[in-house]
């Protein structure tokens, strides 16, 4: 007899009924109108706010618990990172996706530190853009093909010990660093492994201390790094 099985479909996808809730953050209004009528071709993604300034993003927020907020770090009234600094240090659920022009890896590397999940380019004919933000209301990490390169130079520009503080890790912590690099989320990494996701996130938290990071997206960085040496 043969038995065949199925997997079954995860119930934390999202779904028209349960879709990801957005908010998007851009002084421009054609362009706001642009990224939203863009990630609603998915009817799994719901664009539910927009702002056009820090102070109506930060005021808007709270209320709206949105699963990824999309912004430009460019708003008229001050930097655009506060927003992901503010959910960081609040331990919020809602995660960041950074979309801008700049190219430059100061500004780049700014917004890993600043808790960004994601970095892309303004793009708006870039259908990733709806990937990506799934990923990201997943509990991965985006880095896009032009700001990977540029973000890695300048990551190893401000940590030339980089080197030092990889062969400090254990081959399990080192192990679970590239598989963050692939954006796994926790709870993938602990079935890969076979491990609880409370003892991938204590991992986590060593190698992370270790190297003196904050984020997985910056953890990301690193192994990239590591397989591009």
């Amino acid at each position: 007899m043969t038995i065949t099985t199925t997997s079954r479909p995860d119930p934390r996808a999202p779904t028209p009924q349960h879709p990801v809730r957005v908010v998007v953050v851009d002084r421009d209004r054609t362009v706001r109108d642009a990224i939203a009528d863009l990630l609603e071709i998915d009817p799994t993604i719901s664009v539910v706010g927009e702002a056009d300034t820090l102070h109506r993003a930060l005021t808007l927020l709270p209320g709206l618990a949105p699963d990824v907020v999309i912004i430009d770090p460019r708003l008229p009234d001050g930097d655009g990172l506060r927003i992901c600094r503010n959910l960081k240090a609040t331990k919020a659920a809602t995660r960041c996706l950074v979309l801008t022009s700049q190219v430059e890896p100061e500004a780049m590397l700014d917004a890993v530190h600043a808790g960004a999940a994601g970095y892309m380019i303004k793009d708006l004919t870039e259908l990733a853009l709806g990937d990506a933000v799934k990923a990201i209301a997943a509990g991965k990490s985006r880095l896009d093909s032009h700001s990977t390169p540029v973000l890695m130079n300048e990551f190893r520009r401000r940590h030339s010990d980089q080197r030092a503080l990889l062969a400090s890790l254990t081959t399990m912590e080192m192990t679970i660093l590239l598989l963050l690099a692939e954006g796994l989320s926790n709870k993938q990494i602990a079935s890969r492994m076979f491990f609880t996701e409370n003892t991938v996130r204590a991992y986590i938290a060593r190698l992370m201390s270790k190297l003196g990071i904050d984020t997985p997206a910056q953890a990301g960085v690193y192994a990239a790094q590591l397989r591009n040496a």
